[in-house]
C-alpha cells in the first residue's frame, strides 16, 4: 500500500516543487507521518483523502518555510545593501554543538547532513555511504529533524 501511495505522491509533488531533494524530503516526511498516525487516528474521510491531506499540508510547511527564508533575505539585503552576510558566531556555536550530539547518536545521520550541506549530490552521497536513494532521504529526514529540534530545544531526543 505504501509503495503505490509513495509513487503517487512523487507524482503530485513533482509538478508543485522542482527541487529533487526537496520533493524526495516532503514525500518521505509525508509517509512517515502516515505511518506513525494512522492507527491512533480516527480518520472520517477515506484513507487515500486523508493521506493526501497529509501531503498537502507538508507542501504547505515547505512553502511558508521558504517564502519565510526569502522574506529574511530580503530584510538582510535592505538593511545592509551591498553586504556581504556573516555568519552570526552564537548560531555557528550553536549548529557545531548540534552536530556533535548527532554524530555521538548516530554517525551516519551527521555524515549524510554534512555532505549535503557541503553541497554534494544525491548520488554523490549515495556512492560514498553505499545507500540507496530511498534510504538516504530516510536518513537526511531524520537528521534534519534532530537539527531542528537541537536547536530549538537543545536537545536531540523529544
Amino acid at each position: 500500500m505504501y509503495g503505490q501511495l509513495s509513487v503517487s505522491f512523487r507524482l503530485f509533488v513533482q509538478h508543485r516543487i522542482w527541487i529533487e531533494e526537496d520533493r524526495e524530503e516532503i514525500v518521505q516526511d509525508a509517509l512517515v507521518t502516515i505511518m506513525q498516525k494512522y492507527k491512533s487516528l480516527t480518520i472520517e474521510t477515506s484513507f487515500s483523502a486523508w493521506a493526501y491531506m497529509v501531503l498537502k499540508n507538508k507542501m504547505l510547511d515547505y512553502f511558508k518555510t521558504r517564502k519565510l527564508h526569502a522574506a529574511k533575505m530580503d530584510q538582510y539585503q535592505r538593511e545592509n545593501p551591498g553586504g556581504v552576510w556573516e555568519p552570526d558566531p552564537e548560531l555557528q556555536a550553536k549548529l557545531k554543538d548540534c552536530f556533535t550530539r548527532i554524530h555521538r547518536l548516530h554517525d551516519r545521520h551527521a555524515r549524510v547532513l554534512n555532505l549535503h550541506y557541503q553541497g554534494y549530490t544525491t548520488d554523490e552521497i549515495c556512492s560514498r555511504m553505499n545507500i540507496s536513494q530511498s534510504n538516504l532521504y530516510v536518513i537526511l529526514s531524520r537528521a534534519r529533524k534532530m537539527l531542528e529540534l537541537c536547536l530549538r530545544e537543545g536537545d536531540i531526543e523529544p
